[in-house]
């Protein structure tokens, strides 16, 4: 193996856990939404954030219109009008105190300082380039991942688990599939996308998920609950 390419969220981080934190302590300040009860509204935002996101991904809109219109649509269920304006900042205030709330993880810049001894190290990730650099600086990982070995799909104009997003790093590394290792915790993208282009794959799997039945024939090199569990199966 010659190259490790990883996701981003939630798998060099714990992307679900902050979102969660720093969303509903926005909620719970803005001085419209704080009238409302803390949790049901982020459920109900979480919910419509899902639903949206078809928008984003396959490009009908750009990230800031695909922000805007998941809260002023989760405002107008709970009969308030929100306006553009109005949406935009609380949206540019999010992205700020999203990105204030990194730290990075000595132990996984640990375990990248190591790996980054042997192997080629890149990122892959789905989501919008504003948020993912920041992210990649905030937690301490630009010197590990320069800008020209992370492909954002925001950026690319491809998404995992499009081929042709993986092909781009194995042509930058000049790495054939078969020397590549693919880390991450989705099933589709992270594992079964790699996996369906030659490449290994180690699921991220924290939550003991079920792989989809109709996938039960493709195999990752590994299942782990922890980062850190990938060193006996690379050293």
């Amino acid at each position: 193996m010659k190259l490790i390419l990883f996701d981003l969220d939630d798998t060099l981080f714990d992307f679900s856990s902050t979102w969660n934190v720093v969303m509903k302590k926005m909620f719970a300040e803005h001085e419209v939404t704080k009238e409302y009860d803390n949790e049901a509204f982020f459920s109900a935002f979480q919910k419509k954030s899902d639903e949206l996101y078809y928008l984003y991904e396959q490009r009908i809109c750009s990230v800031e219109a695909y922000r805007n219109r998941r809260l002023i649509e989760t405002l107008a269920d709970h009969q308030y009008t929100m306006s553009e304006d109005e949406a935009e900042a609380f949206n540019l205030q999010y992205v700020q105190q999203y990105e204030k709330s990194l730290e990075p993880d000595p132990h996984v810049l640990e375990l990248l300082l190591k790996l980054k001894e042997r192997y080629q190290l890149g990122i892959i990730t789905n989501g919008p380039h504003d948020m993912q650099e920041g992210k990649i600086v905030r937690l301490g990982m630009k010197e590990l991942f320069p800008p020209e070995q992370v492909w954002i799909s925001n950026v690319v104009g491809l998404a995992k688990p499009d081929p042709r997003i993986y092909q781009l790093a194995l042509d930058y590394f000049n790495v054939l599939p078969e020397d590549t290792l693919f880390v991450g915790d989705s099933w589709e993208a992270d594992v079964a996308g790699p996996l369906q282009i030659g490449m290994k794959a180690v699921w991220l799997n924290k939550y003991g998920k079920t792989p989809p039945a109709s996938d039960s024939i493709k195999k990752p090199l590994a299942i782990v609950r922890q980062l850190h569990e990938l060193i006996p199966y690379l050293f």
